[in-house]
């Protein structure tokens, strides 16, 4: 009988995680849809020229930090140096290979941390 106690006090922490993590994730998810509506209500040609502007003139720092010869790059130390965070910088270098500027040919992976820095920890 122990045993079955064990095992349910077992799923019921299981099913606590499970309802821990859907709460995160609905949280993310509503955050990213009130920040899409709220650009999408201020999306004006003019917010669209300067959004425009804005990322070719960070694209083009991006290039200038790659140079012209094929190399590795350190994510974190470029994003650093230029001033942008690890996750825009590999958005920057994602649309820069789309347009064909670079070509993305290996990705390194290390481990992380474990935190998960995309969290909007002000609604948890």
């Amino acid at each position: 009988m122990k045993e079955l106690d064990q095992g349910s006090e077992e799923l019921f922490d299981d099913c606590k995680q499970i309802i821990d993590s859907t709460s995160l994730v609905t949280a993310r998810m509503i955050e990213s849809i009130v920040r899409n509506s709220q650009l999408a209500s201020s999306t004006t040609p003019e917010m669209l020229e300067m959004f425009q502007s804005w990322l070719k003139l960070v694209s083009g720092e991006v290039l200038r930090n790659i140079g012209n010869d094929s190399k590795d790059i350190n994510i974190e130390k470029t994003a650093d140096s230029i001033g942008l965070t690890s996750a825009t910088l590999l958005s920057l270098l994602l649309y820069l290979h789309r347009n064909g500027s670079i070509t993305i040919s290996e990705i390194t992976i290390d481990n992380g941390s474990g935190d998960n820095t995309e969290i909007c920890h002000d609604l948890i």
